[in-house]
């Protein structure tokens, strides 16, 4: 697990929008890739002030683990053959590298995830990819510290978020939610957990958390946990001959999406704490979660 943090700088009226994606499965003239979706995300993206994004991992259809060590293993002790596939994944992965280009430098940091390839020299594909995109490497699951102040101040909010690839998935969206929520959510203790693979969608508050007060006056800290199962980009029925592995195993299609976490600083005109000889705004932050889907297109008919 790694940890790391970022400051934003925005005036009181700004809004930092946070994008999260993942699962895209990216392959040059792959079907299953929901090109017209990933359209839409960018636009959105690029047209929001202050947007910065998340990546959950899955952004190329590399092998999964097991048949990645397989192959890995059929070329142990040939250094040739390693450096070709080597660099065909690096050839590969400059189709992936041009689709997120947007991103370069609004990234909050990569998740590794499943699909992806490790390289000879020690590193992976999706270090390979943060550092085209100049974006912090996260590993298979992190936390972020978010602070959010004035330019002219060193006072900032803080917004903890534990965020992961994560596995496991399950036939209902409800199944995938309790796995987080049953399973991370009572271990580390953030204002907001993340996960991605399952490529189910939803955006829920899992419960009214209560802190017991260490210092000051007695009482609790109450605050709302916030969850969020991220979708991806690929789908799992196609038009065509071509079935997924989603359309034999009768699985049930997911919307593909991604998420947005809005945070906004509000500083109530009633609260105000005189220090010092000087006053000090009290705020707080207001939060708003949703998944985003794709446009659907609407028929229209004249007479």
């Amino acid at each position: 697990m790694l940890h790391h943090g970022k400051v934003f700088k925005l005036k009181t009226s700004e809004m930092l929008s946070i994008f999260i994606f993942g699962d895209l499965q990216f392959r040059r003239n792959d079907d299953a890739f929901d090109s017209s979706a990933w359209e839409q995300f960018r636009d959105e993206f690029k047209s929001t002030p202050n947007a910065w994004a998340l990546g959950l991992g899955d952004y190329e259809d590399f092998l999964r683990p097991t048949m990645r060590a397989r192959i890995q293993a059929s070329v142990a002790g040939d250094d040739s053959a390693r450096q070709q596939i080597d660099d065909r994944v690096r050839s590969e992965q400059e189709a992936i590298i041009k689709e997120m280009s947007f991103l370069e430098g609004r990234l909050i940091g990569l998740h590794s995830g499943h699909h992806e390839w490790e390289f000879s020299t020690g590193d992976n594909s999706t270090q390979r990819l943060c550092q085209a995109l100049k974006s912090p490497y996260l590993g298979w699951m992190a936390s972020t510290r978010v602070g959010i102040g004035e330019e002219w101040s060193n006072s900032t909010f803080t917004y903890t978020i534990i965020s992961m690839h994560g596995t496991g998935s399950a036939l209902a969206t409800t199944t995938d939610a309790r796995w987080l929520e049953s399973r991370i959510v009572p271990a580390f203790e953030a204002d907001h957990y993340i996960r991605g693979h399952s490529c189910k969608s939803v955006a829920w508050t899992a419960f009214e958390r209560h802190s017991i007060r260490r210092a000051g006056p007695f009482g609790d800290i109450v605050k709302p946990v916030r969850c969020i199962n991220v979708g991806g980009f690929n789908k799992g029925y196609t038009d065509g001959w071509k079935s997924s592995y989603v359309e034999r195993a009768g699985l049930t299609p997911q919307a593909v999406g991604w998420a947005v976490i809005r945070i906004k600083r509000v500083f109530p005109k009633s609260k105000i704490d005189h220090k010092d000889g000087l006053a000090h705004r009290s705020g707080t932050l207001q939060i708003d979660h949703l998944t985003r889907h794709p446009t659907i297109p609407q028929n229209t008919h004249t007479r």
